[in-house]
C-alpha cells in the first residue's frame, strides 16, 4: 500500500513544482508562495490532528527535533523554489533535490539500522547516474 501512497505524492509534488515554477515566472517573491502554502497546509494539518485526535509531541527531544526540521524544511523549500522558478527546465532541480533518495537511503543504514541490498545499492547508483545525465 506504502507504494500507492507514494506514487499519489509524486503526481501530487509533481504538479505543485509545477505551479511554483509559473508563479516565480510570473514575478510572485518565492517567500510569499511559501507563505500562502505553508499557511494553508497548517490549517490543514490542525483540521487533521483535531479531526483523527493525533497526540501531539511534547517531549523535549521531539520538540527540538520538530523545529529542527521546520527550520531544514524552510531552507529546503526556499532553495528548491528558488531553483525551480529560475531553471532553464523545472524538473532539473526536482530531479537533483530527488536525489535525497538516495542519501536518506544510505544514511538510513548507520542511523536507523535499515537494510539495503546489492540490487538496491545498484538502483541508488543508477539514480545519481540518470540525474547527472539529466542536468548535464
Amino acid at each position: 500500500m506504502w507504494q500507492w501512497w507514494a506514487v499519489a505524492a509524486m503526481s501530487c509534488f509533481a504538479v505543485m513544482q509545477l505551479l511554483f515554477a509559473a508563479l516565480v515566472r510570473r514575478g510572485i517573491d518565492v517567500a510569499a508562495v511559501l507563505l500562502y502554502v505553508f499557511g494553508v497546509g497548517a490549517l490543514l494539518y490542525l483540521f487533521h490532528v483535531r479531526a483523527t485526535r493525533a497526540a501531539v509531541p511534547d517531549e523535549p527531544r521531539d520538540l527540538a527535533m520538530l523545529v529542527g526540521a521546520g527550520v531544514l524544511s524552510y531552507v529546503g523549500n526556499w532553495l528548491l523554489v528558488r531553483a525551480v522558478g529560475t531553471a532553464p527546465n523545472p524538473g532539473y532541480p526536482i530531479a537533483i533535490s530527488g536525489l535525497q533518495a538516495a542519501v536518506v537511503t544510505l544514511v538510513s543504514i548507520a542511523v536507523l539500522g535499515a537494510s539495503l541490498s546489492w540490487s538496491k545499492a545498484i538502483g541508488v547508483a543508477l539514480c545519481a547516474i540518470g540525474v547527472t545525465l539529466l542536468v548535464r
